[in-house]
């Protein structure tokens, strides 16, 4: 309970300093340049996602190996070495690259003079990152998930601070210096993260490579590997989007995309990070993850829905009053990528527990299809709707995938204990707060000038959102167990 709260807790901060971020960025750079350098950054960002699959396994073997010292040794050893491989290959191909894939697809054309060293920042920012998600993997897999959460707070507010002084200052801000504010935060969030794990998980492998390293090496790149495989393509699905509303639509298109997806992904992994203590119940517990999971949904389902009331109205101030975007262009999107969200978001625990529980082959089926699907409708709908084509392909992926998470989950999981009554016993306000999520975007979408339209949609949230007993216990719960963990401490 306490690593899932701070992992919620942790994912929502740094979502909420990322929006601002990038608001400022867009300001600084202009939507045109920060459009063509989000869409080169996300190629980056999707390496970086390649290996988040192989540290998901490295938590779930050191968990399995806790008594057995010798094995865990290899094991520690073989991540070292897949971590290093992974780092060396990222330097060393932004080295040899340069700027001739940005060059070729014309995203170099507004980054003026820095633009050659763009992709070595790049470079060195995602290797900050691998290494930082190696180190929280380690202390996730001694049980102190919480901890790594902590120390990765810093750096978001480290670039805002970066960005903010630039813009109150009036110093101008090239591609290339945003690029090196991303690595500033990466690299204190690093620093953090490994002063921590040092602490509470000293170094207690034999630094030798032996037969049984190998095997270890083997063994995560096979398990890893067949969980990648499984988002792989699902991963390439956002830079391709990136590329083809650059290419069709310029710049300024992606910069819409990318706030826009900013707020969905931000609340997504917000319940996602707190959901992924269900990787440990799927391998350990899996006949209480039905019961659970009807809980869980109990819990969540109508914040989901008023977390995305306060991301429309957000993105509705920001378009009208901040960047002067087409707002009805931008809310259009969110609208629709916010089913898909929703529809994730309350799978997201079955899904991690079908990973825990080893059903990867069913994963990667699912996942396959939801991609294929995805990319297919994006080739489609993106050059005949625009922006919110990019939306209606993952509508479409969504609804399947989720279908087919729930059914596998009910037969190779659990029942779905109480599921049906805990949604029955929230009716209304999935109603009330559907109606407000509507209102929200009605609001955005005319001018957004009415400050009483915007305070009743306020009002009504919270009225909604204190309403509900279950989050309420579950809110005092968590602060019980924080007051006695500082007392402990």
């Amino acid at each position: 309970m306490h690593n899932a709260s701070w992992s919620g807790i942790s994912a929502s901060f740094k979502a909420v300093y990322g929006l601002l971020n990038v608001l400022l960025a867009i300001r600084l750079l202009g939507a045109e340049a920060y459009g063509s350098l989000a869409t080169l950054l996300a190629w980056f960002v999707l390496y970086l996602s390649l290996n988040s699959s192989i540290f998901t396994m490295l938590v779930v073997k050191l968990m399995a190996l806790r008594q057995d010292e010798r094995e865990r040794s290899d094991v520690l050893l073989a991540s070292v070495l897949l971590t290093s491989l992974s780092v060396v290959f990222i330097l060393a191909s932004a080295a040899l690259v340069g700027m001739r894939a940005s060059g070729t697809s014309g995203l170099g054309a507004g980054f003026g003079a820095s633009a050659p060293d763009i992709p070595m920042l790049m470079a060195i920012l995602v290797s900050t990152q691998i290494v930082t998600a190696y180190q929280s993997a380690l202390l996730e897999s001694s049980g102190r998930l919480d901890l790594a959460m902590k120390r990765q707070m810093v750096g978001p507010v480290v670039v805002l601070a970066a960005l903010l002084f630039s813009f109150l200052s009036g110093e101008s801000l090239t591609p290339a210096g945003y690029v090196g504010v991303l690595c500033l935060g990466a690299m204190t969030d690093l620093s953090l993260v490994w002063l921590v794990r040092r602490a509470v998980m000293p170094w207690t492998a034999a630094m030798m490579v032996t037969r049984g390293t190998f095997i270890s090496l083997k063994a995560i790149l096979r398990s890893g590997g067949q969980l990648q495989a499984t988002s792989l393509m699902n991963m390439f699905i956002e830079p391709l989007n990136k590329l083809l509303l650059n290419h069709f639509l310029g710049g300024a298109a992606v910069s819409v995309y990318d706030l826009a997806m900013k707020v969905v992904w931000g609340i997504q992994n917000l319940f996602a990070a707190g959901m992924r203590i269900f990787l440990h119940m799927g391998s350990q517990e899996h006949e209480a993850v039905g019961s659970r999971f009807s809980f869980v949904i109990r819990i969540i389902g109508v914040p989901a829905i008023l977390l995305h009331v306060i991301g429309a109205l957000f993105l509705s101030v920001v378009a009208h009053h901040w960047l002067q975007l087409d707002a009805v262009v931008l809310l259009v999107f969110y609208a629709v990528a916010t089913l898909s969200n929703l529809g994730m978001i309350f799978v997201t625990p079955l899904y991690v527990g079908l990973i825990g529980r080893g059903d990867l082959g069913f994963v990667f089926r699912t996942q396959a299809i939801l991609a294929v699907t995805n990319i297919l409708a994006s080739f489609v709908f993106i050059p005949l709707l625009g922006v919110a084509g990019a939306a209606v392909g993952l509508f479409v992926a969504t609804a399947y995938n989720a279908t087919a998470i729930l059914l596998r989950a009910r037969h190779v999981l659990s029942r779905l204990v109480g599921l049906r009554a805990a949604l029955w016993h929230s009716r209304f306000r999935y109603f009330a707060a559907a109606v407000l999520f509507a209102a929200s975007i009605s609001w955005g979408v005319s001018d957004a000038a009415s400050w009483i339209i915007l305070g009743v949609i306020l009002v009504g949230s919270v009225a909604i959102s204190v309403s509900d007993p279950a989050l309420i216990d579950l809110i005092k719960r968590f602060t019980a167990g924080a007051g006695a963990e500082r007392r402990h401490d």
